[in-house]
């Protein structure tokens, strides 16, 4: 692996003061000279950002997991939701799209990042992975460390639907978080153990999870 990732256990208090925050940078950020961004979480349906091309493809070592307390987006502080980090996993990998950013926006686009992942999120740099198994480049994408104060570690699933189906925060419902990762996942022909269990149980909470579209600005790559 690359580096840029730590360990840790998470304190939970503070969870309301990511205002003037940024993400933490990754200093092997500066060695990627063509820049691309992956997408395991609400960046496969809004990348925000304008891109040349997008690909298909995997990390490996991680699995995605719905571990780290939003305030700022999908919940309060008074009651923050959950959205997804990826977890190290030695025998994982996740799918998602890469986004090849043109070198005139790069800076651009990861300080658009930086404050939109500000969150408990740190950059992290690592290669990714084509449909055939050989590396195709390497990525960078946002990580929610275990060291980061939203880190939820040892939460029942169960508990985690329970709050997944009641949060709301300024990006919107927590659900409707939940649902957008589900469709596209879908929509990819990925199937997400720990997506489609968060589904069904939040199913149950509420009686049938309604898919729903983003309705908020999305002018986010060249066909826009």
């Amino acid at each position: 692996f690359w580096g840029c990732l730590s360990s840790g256990v998470a304190s939970m208090s503070g969870l309301d003061d990511w205002k003037g925050k940024v993400a933490v940078a990754c200093a092997e950020l500066q060695h990627v000279k063509e820049l691309w961004v992956f997408g395991y979480g609400s960046l496969l349906w809004k990348p925000g950002f304008k891109y040349e091309e997008k690909k298909a493809c995997y990390v490996k070592g991680f699995i995605r997991r719905f571990w780290q307390a939003s305030t700022d987006h999908r919940g309060k502080p008074e009651f923050p939701g959950r959205v997804v980090t990826l977890v190290r996993d030695e025998k994982g990998l996740v799918w998602g799209n890469a986004y090849r950013v043109a070198e005139e926006n790069r800076e651009a686009v990861i300080e658009y990042l930086d404050e939109r992942e500000k969150g408990g999120y740190s950059q992290s740099v690592h290669p990714a992975y084509g449909r055939d198994g050989s590396k195709a480049f390497d990525v960078l994408f946002y990580i929610g460390t275990e060291d980061n104060k939203a880190f939820i570690n040892g939460e029942k699933i169960e508990d985690t639907a329970k709050i997944i189906a009641k949060a709301v925060g300024p990006s919107g419902k927590n659900v409707d978080y939940l649902g957008m990762l589900h469709k596209a996942l879908r929509d990819a022909k990925v199937e997400d153990p720990h997506v489609e269990q968060l589904v069904s149980l939040v199913e149950l909470e509420q009686g049938g999870l309604q898919m729903v579209q983003d309705n908020t600005n999305n002018n986010n790559n060249k066909n826009n």
